[in-house]
């Protein structure tokens, strides 16, 4: 699986060795939280599709995980399970939820949100829109019309890129973005169909 808004790959090494790299891991928590939430798998390399066959994972890593994540965020929920892999490797599946009302921060008070498959910073200005914004989530997450991504109406989509490009309203952070992003930043999309 590709990373994306909802998944992305850890390799193990970076919780096994001396030093853990918590705190990038605590920041990607708190991405996926404040967008629609997602999955880390721990153990899978960025270009493998699965573990390495004989990866086995010691399970108190689950818990250092879950402790080390409670300790360096804010407003984040998760779960973490031991998984294996259709070759016998083991991978650690860390499930974050999203954040319905509240805005999930670092303890050190970051705040971070996941557009496509990045974990992007939120300015002091897009604080006040990321917080109105909770509430509408649930209405405007839904896919019941199931019209694919790709369906978009090309004129339509150029129109409403331009106008947001154009607007003296909308930051240089969300101007900068691509077409895709667009549509995923102003909830157009969930995973690959288009949103209410």
């Amino acid at each position: 699986m590709k990373e994306n808004q909802y998944y992305e790959k850890k390799s193990l090494r970076l919780f096994t060795r001396r030093n853990p790299d918590w705190k990038e891991l605590a920041k990607d928590c708190v991405c996926f939280a404040n967008a629609y939430g997602g999955r880390i798998w721990i153990g899978i390399e960025d270009e493998e599709e699965m573990p390495l066959g004989h990866q086995q994972i010691d399970p108190q890593l689950l818990n250092t995980i879950q402790r080390q994540i409670l300790n360096r965020t804010v407003n984040v929920s998760i779960n973490t399970t031991l998984q294996t892999a259709e070759n016998g490797g083991e991978y650690i599946e860390v499930l974050v939820h999203r954040s319905a009302s509240t805005i999930a921060s670092t303890t050190d008070g970051k705040y971070y949100l996941r557009v496509g498959e990045a974990c992007k910073p939120v300015p002091p200005n897009e604080m006040y829109r990321l917080l109105t914004d909770k509430r509408a989530f649930v209405w405007e997450l839904q896919t019941h019309q199931k019209v694919a991504r790709q369906d978009v109406d090309p004129s339509k989509m150029q129109a409403f890129v331009d106008s947001v490009r154009a607007s003296t309203r909308v930051s240089e952070f969300v101007k900068s973005k691509t077409n895709d992003e667009l549509l995923d930043y102003y909830l157009f999309t969930d995973g690959t169909h288009l949103t209410n």
